[in-house]
């Protein structure tokens, strides 16, 4: 009986360390993923975003990135940087990934779509497949695929479950 009690504590306490530890880890995530989603909240950055959107097409995709005129140049760049930024802290397990593709997926694909040619144009123009951008495509591709619904319900029903352990019975 006494084997049984033991065993029932040692695996209580190591399902309750395992909830604590899950919980801290995302916890220090937190700050970094609110700041990281802080620029696209901005009017400055989704101006910079709707004339990328508007304004890129017009040019020849063969200039890649370096070679497209002031502003556009700087709009690209700071728009595809923090959309690459994102897909690092995603990618790279920094941040959860789920909550971090359901916030961005409408206006990162958009972008992509938009600044894609021209990234495989500069990726040639510097010489390798692998010069440029290369977590944002990758990013982009997995949220292509995402079904938001269903990610959106597995962080609602995440933050039940942080909601029902928090609360004292």
């Amino acid at each position: 009986m006494a084997l049984l009690v033991a065993l029932a504590a040692v695996i209580t306490s190591s399902i309750l360390t395992w909830r604590a530890l899950r919980l801290n880890h995302n916890a220090n995530h937190l700050p970094i993923v609110l700041d990281a989603l802080k620029a696209q909240r901005t009017a400055d950055f989704t101006r910079k975003e709707a004339q990328l959107w508007e304004e890129l097409p017009r040019q020849d995709p063969a200039l890649g990135f370096m070679r497209l005129p002031e502003p556009l140049r700087g709009h690209a760049f700071d728009i595809a940087c923090y959309y690459q930024h994102l897909g690092c802290l995603a990618e790279y397990g920094v941040a959860d990934w789920d909550f971090i593709a359901v916030q961005v997926e409408y206006r990162m694909l958009r972008t992509w779509s938009c600044i894609e040619p021209y990234v495989r144009a500069e990726r040639e123009i510097r010489g390798s497949e692998t010069s440029f951008l290369n977590s944002y495509e990758r990013f982009a591709g997995r949220v292509r695929q995402l079904d938001v619904a269903a990610a959106t319900e597995r962080l609602y029903r995440r933050g039940r479950r942080r909601e029902t352990v928090a609360t004292p019975d």
